[in-house]
């Protein structure tokens, strides 16, 4: 028994062995060929393959042959390898290829067609033969054998995506947009598929009238095919792509009634459509869904995402109008009696908290409602109560109350661990702290929080303890800190003339012209605030123009883009601005948050960017 032990012990240390040079030659092989060592290369690639027969080698050994121009070796070796294996295509072309770099066309030619002509309905030879055409640039051999293929196999197989894939490279981007409708109108379960494959060609492609050469050929089909509703559903994915959200509603609600659906399709267009700030579309959206009446299957949810989309359009115009405030408050405060405080009404509930508090003076009112309800906490879930929570802390301290608030944000620190909700918590705990005039300590919470695992609170947290750390220094008194302080408590208080006060009061004191860039920035935030949209871009762009080195200018460039693209919709202006921060300062915290935004507003990206336009402002305000 012993002795059989020891013979398999050393079987197998001696196929170790064996295996252990033979990766040795492999690595030194490889080595030789990068170094462009080919005759050494061509050595060790031969040994390999005689030892294991493995093709890998194989075409290695010939490349290293046809670098050093060793044509007759190279066909002999292939001539040899072909008696053993003739049904191989991979050595058919692979001798055609030679034939072609040794300069003997008529030979290459020759080989060429009878691959060409010796294809039957084996499958797996098509492939095999493409793909080695393919491997050596063949490109229109390659499609001559998918093109064999389809008509052998007479729809048991039609190539469609390998075509689409070889037209791609190839850059022939009409022809490979027309493979794709084909094989969908074949097999609609690939949409998947070809949605990746378009958003690696056409949305990385730099002609961007390929784009509007697709949506022509989609919609000529859906004209052409009006049953196809997959030609309708790639229609609306493009448009999504490219973020108009209104074309995409046609279809989507064409759709839905021709199929009589039951507007889960509309409703999640209307989201997307919320989260990049198309209000308008989303409205329309909601409302469709809502007028298919109330039996059906997305109503409720429509109706309540209708008012808050509402309220976001309404506060987020060019012009507050307090009539359609009030108004707003009416339909919500309407929505709430009918359907109750519970679960499914909380946002809409929370629009109309802020409706009162922030937009018509009912602070105190608001503040009751909110104490109502958090006592009854199986109303809500326990996120949606925390969320109560937070905002119930923001309105107590609106009325000076820094007590209450400490205790309501510290609540929700304790009670949620690690959750983004518990730094947002943390946050709004060290803001408290700041506004107070108690520097140090806000800084040290914030530095905590620069390694939060929300990324919008870790950011907004760098930016306010690197502020504080910039003029804390030059502040001996704390005197002009304090201002800004005070104008950042009055702006979340929605004070916002006390605020833009203090703002100039600095701006007009040369000892705090250190100051003054930061001022300047704030004053556009406030600005923007009041829907005077015109007046902080010049206030940005100053800040790009005079301060260009300082840690605010990256900030400008963002929230200029954030204007462009949320507030004006010109995303040529919103690149520009994406691209600068990237390009010029390409080491700040905004760099690849920016570099993200661009590529998905020129279509490289199928995410979509759902940030506020005021994110970057240390500034909470609720």
């Amino acid at each position: 028994m012993n002795r059989w032990w020891t013979i398999i012990i050393l079987f197998e240390l001696f196929v170790s062995s064996v295996y252990a040079q033979s990766t040795e030659k492999q690595e030194l092989a490889f080595e030789y060929f990068r170094n462009k060592e080919y005759e050494k290369a061509a050595d060790l690639f031969n040994e390999l393959y005689q030892n294991q027969g493995n093709t890998y080698y194989l075409t290695y050994y010939i490349s290293s042959l046809l670098q050093i121009k060793q044509f007759n070796e190279a066909e002999k070796m292939l001539k040899k390898e072909i008696k053993k294996k003739p049904d191989d295509y991979n050595l058919r072309i692979m001798l055609g290829h030679v034939y072609k770099q040794s300069g003997n066309f008529d030979a290459m030619k020759k080989i060429y067609d009878d691959v060409l002509k010796s294809l039957n309905t084996n499958q797996s030879q098509i492939f095999q033969a493409a793909n080695a055409f393919i491997m050596y640039q063949e490109y229109s051999q390659a499609e001559a054998v998918y093109l064999k293929g389809q008509k052998m196999l007479k729809g048991a197989y039609s190539f469609h995506l390998e075509l689409a894939s070889l037209y791609q490279i190839q850059k022939m981007y009409e022809k490979m947009m027309d493979e794709y409708i084909a094989l969908l109108l074949e097999n609609p379960q690939m949409i998947q598929t070809v949605q990746n494959r378009l958003q690696q060609s056409v949305y990385t492609s730099e002609d961007k009238a390929l784009t509007t050469k697709l949506q022509e050929k989609l919609i000529l089909q859906t004209q052409k095919n009006p049953d196809a509703t997959i030609m309708s559903e790639l229609l609306i994915w493009l448009y999504i792509q490219q973020m108009q959200f209104s074309k995409a509603l046609t279809f989507a609600i064409a759709l839905d009634k021709r199929n009589k659906e039951d507007g889960s399709r509309v409703y999640t267009l209307a989201q997307t459509a919320f989260d990049n700030k198309d209000y308008t579309t989303a409205l329309k959206a909601y409302q469709y869904i809502i007028e298919k009446g109330t039996r059906g299957a997305w109503y409720f949810e429509a109706k309540n995402e209708y008012l808050v989309t509402l309220y976001e359009q309404t506060i987020n115009s060019e012009y507050v109008d307090k009539n359609k405030i009030i108004e707003l408050e009416n339909l919500l405060q309407q929505h709430i009696e009918q359907n109750g405080i519970n679960k499914n009404t909380f946002s809409a509930f929370m629009a109309l908290i802020k409706v009162k508090a922030f937009y018509l003076n009912k602070t105190d009112e608001s503040i009751d409602m909110l104490r109502k309800v958090i006592t009854g906490t199986s109303l809500f879930s326990l996120p949606q109560l925390n969320e109560a929570k937070l905002l119930l802390g923001d309105l107590t301290l609106m009325k000076n109350d820094i007590w209450e608030a400490t205790i309501l944000y510290t609540q929700v620190e304790k009670n949620n661990g690690n959750e983004p909700i518990a730094a947002e918590a943390k946050f709004k705990k060290a803001l408290l702290a700041y506004y107070s005039g108690d520097f140090l300590w806000a800084q040290a919470q914030m530095d905590v929080l620069k390694a939060s695992t929300s990324k919008l609170i870790a950011n907004d947290a760098l930016a306010l303890s690197q502020f504080i750390s910039d003029n804390i220094e030059n502040d001996s008194t704390q005197r002009t800190l304090k201002t800004f302080s005070n104008s950042d408590f009055y702006s979340f208080k929605h004070q916002d003339s006390l605020a833009l006060l203090c703002l100039d009061s600095i701006m007009e004191n040369k000892d705090a012209y250190s100051l003054y860039d930061d001022a300047l920035l704030r004053k556009g935030d406030l600005l923007i605030k009041l829907n005077k949209i015109e007046q902080a871009i010049v206030l940005y762009d100053s800040i790009l123009n005079r301060f260009n080195t300082e840690v605010t200018a990256p900030q400008a460039a963002y929230k200029l883009s954030n204007i462009y693209q949320y507030r004006l919709q010109d995303i040529e202006k919103a690149k520009y601005y994406l691209e600068i921060i990237f390009t010029k300062y390409p080491g700040s915290f905004f760099a690849d948050e920016a570099r993200k935004r661009y590529r998905i507003l020129r279509g490289d990206l199928n995410e979509k960017n759902n940030q506020d336009i005021n994110d970057w402002v240390p500034t909470v305000t609720p």
